[in-house]
């Protein structure tokens, strides 16, 4: 068991300013652990979204920390040890103890050094956060205004929020604050940083290298233009949080090099595009064509060879960048985002070129010339007058609704923080879709319960008054039978009927279902089947 001795007030320095889980993981204490014992100190912790609203530069809210400050907190970390390892024999535990207090006081007095050199990190982070709201260096010439890019200031204020915000303070996009960081030699973070960092996850910052480059650059200001309200309607689905983390790693997607290593799932894609084209040019040269023949993966059969690396490294980016929100690329190269799967497809434009006629179709012109000088049925041959040759040119379609076209004024390359966006809102309107079926499917199984349950309630009703009916129908039998037996005995009062009457008394009361007497040869009478169901027959050899 290892314990950390620090005041309230160091505990409640460090939390705010490294975050509860960086804390935690300065002094290597499980997360869970050291959250039950801040809790237990009653230390405030920056509250769900502190983390993001500073990352972008909004007002936040600290929580004070109550009296008393100097009161020693200790911080428990249970070390266990591994299962089936036992202490060493002869060891001294007091021995063992003396050491931990030993450690304990020397990590106690080098944590207080490590506050005190952390205050003038919170002091240069304020100072670099209050660069990023001043009016940049400009320049005027010629009418124009022009920003003028120091590198050193510029590699703080991409690290201390993101691009998007400070293309705001320059006036110009954020594709020009990336051209500029690049041409500087700034590193920038990477695609998933502001998204860990909200995470409070252990992020890493690239340090400024060194460069001979000049230190200084100058670009016209073009005028910042902020998120459309189409982008932002296109999100409000999502919480504040999420828009804001969505809407910042779609603003700074970079294409990745070249050379860079490609997305596993996009890699395997491309063996099997490879592996199908091999089988349709063994196809094309067999005589005997195979009819079910497999469907084409995707980007096989759509774009020309030449642009499937394009659409791959397009595809690769989206993913690189999404993939730390939790989105996923399926094996069909589809974006599985929010739970939803989104389908992309590409196409290429063609250009319209005048046909070059073939070797073989020149000779079958001039066979279809001597022909005719012969013969009048001769049929000229069909040779097209023009081909179509893929151009470069390529279309995106998200769902089949959405596109991205390449155009004069930008290329796909140029869009893909708003394919990310459209991507998300694609996800979202297959799974309103989604749930507006699966609501349809409820009422319409409730439906059908009602009226299962509607026609089971009817159907016994019916049997019920049939059944009612029927009976009825016996109790009336029995009552004519009783009375045939009274008017029968009245017209033969002088002959001895008792034999008969007491037979036909059993009778009435084998009708009577008041009496539902069982008769010998007859049985028990159901009395509530229908007539001719129940009407007593002549038993017979196969019947």
């Amino acid at each position: 068991m290892t314990v950390i001795r620090l005041t309230r007030k160091q505990l409640y320095d460090e939390i705010w300013e490294i975050s509860a889980a960086g804390t935690a993981k300065k002094y290597d204490i499980p997360y869970s652990q050291f959250l039950k014992q801040i809790k237990e100190a009653n230390i405030p912790i920056p509250p769900s979204g502190y983390w993001t609203k500073i990352s972008f530069g909004k007002p936040v809210e600290k929580t004070a920390l109550k009296k008393p400050f100097d009161k020693v907190v200790s911080l428990v970390k249970e070390v266990s040890l591994p299962k089936g390892e036992k202490p060493e024999p002869g060891s001294d535990p007091n021995k063992k103890l003396s050491d931990q207090q030993e450690k304990v006081r020397q990590l106690s007095v080098s944590s207080t050094v490590v506050q005190e050199q952390q205050v003038p990190d919170e002091t240069h982070k304020v100072d670099v956060v209050a660069e990023l709201f001043q009016e940049p260096e400009t320049i005027k010439q010629w009418g124009q205004t022009y920003n003028v890019y120091d590198r050193e200031t510029l590699y703080k204020e991409v690290w201390a929020a993101p691009v998007t915000e400070v293309a705001k303070k320059y006036k110009v996009s954020d594709v020009a604050i990336h051209k500029v960081c690049k041409s500087l030699e700034i590193p920038t973070p990477s695609q998933g940083y502001w998204a860990k960092l909200r995470a409070g996850k252990p992020v890493a910052k690239t340090p400024l290298p060194q460069s001979t480059k000049t230190a200084k650059k100058i670009g016209a200001q073009t005028g910042y233009t902020p998120p459309s309200e189409t982008n932002q309607n296109v999100l409000e689905f999502l919480g504040d949080e999420d828009r804001a983390v969505v809407m910042a790693v779609a603003s700074q997607i970079l294409l990745p090099d070249e050379n860079e290593r490609m997305h596993s799932k996009i890699i395997a894609h491309r063996k099997v595009i490879a592996e199908w084209k091999k089988q349709e040019n063994r196809n094309a040269n067999d005589k005997w064509r195979p009819r079910n023949t497999p469907a084409p993966p995707f980007l096989a059969n759509t774009i020309s060879n030449t642009s499937i690396p394009r659409a791959c490294r397009i595809i690769d980016a989206l993913i690189k960048a999404m993939e730390p929100l939790g989105c996923k690329l399926t094996d069909n190269l589809e974006f599985a985002v929010n739970g939803e799967t989104v389908c992309v497809s590409f196409s290429e434009s063609q250009d319209k070129i005048n046909h070059i006629p073939t070797k073989e179709e020149n000779r079958q012109l001039l066979e279809y010339e001597e022909k005719r000088r012969k013969y009048s049925y001769a049929s000229r041959p069909q040779i097209s007058k023009y081909d179509y040759q893929y151009n470069g040119r390529l279309c995106l379609k998200i769902n089949n609704q959405k596109s991205f076209r390449d155009c004069k004024a930008y290329q796909l390359e140029d869009r893909l923080g708003d394919m990310m966006l459209e991507l998300y809102a694609a996800a979202e309107g297959l799974r309103q879709q989604r749930l507006a079926r699966e609501e349809a499917e409820r009422k319409r199984q409730e439906d059908a319960r009602r009226e299962e349950e509607r026609r089971k309630r009817y159907n016994t009703e019916v049997d019920r008054t049939l059944a009612l009916a029927n009976i009825a129908d016996d109790y009336d039998t029995a009552c004519k039978i009783r009375r045939y037996i009274s008017a029968y005995k009245v017209a033969h009062l002088d002959e001895d009927i008792s034999e008969w009457q007491e037979w036909a008394n059993a009778k009435a009361d084998w009708y009577d279902p008041t009496i539902s007497r069982e008769d010998e040869l007859l049985g028990k009478r159901d009395h509530a089947k229908a007539k001719d169901e129940k009407t007593p027959k002549h038993s017979g050899y196969w019947w």
